[in-house]
């Protein structure tokens, strides 16, 4: 058993850290400052929960469970889930109401005034 949660620990680890990899490589390869924005996502969005569902299994492994540690945990996904998908938004809109120049491959443009 002691094995299976270690692979799983890693995997998780691993999954998590390959999501904030893609989002860093994503914004060495984007060109203007909405897709920038865009492409935090899989670190927010994959890269958190991961790890810290990483952690929460390897300090209940090392350490024992403790459900304080579990709320704190679920808590702190959610938090980062709400608050980057609000942020992104924002972030998003100021980027594009500030006059930012878009790539000329953004289709659809729903912002564009018509």
């Amino acid at each position: 058993m002691s094995l299976v949660l270690d692979l799983l620990i890693a995997a998780l680890a691993i999954v998590g850290a390959l999501g904030f990899l893609v989002s860093a490589l994503a914004l060495l390869r984007v060109r203007d400052a909405l897709s920038m924005v865009n492409s935090l996502g899989p670190a927010t969005g994959v890269g958190v929960p991961l790890l810290l569902a990483a952690a929460l299994l390897h300090q209940g492994r090392t350490e024992g469970w403790d459900i304080v540690s579990v709320v704190e945990v679920v808590l702190a996904v959610l938090a980062a889930l709400v608050v980057s998908s609000i942020a992104s938004n924002a972030l998003g809109r100021a980027a594009y109401r500030s006059g930012a120049p878009l790539d000329p491959k953004t289709d659809p443009n729903e912002l564009a005034e018509r």
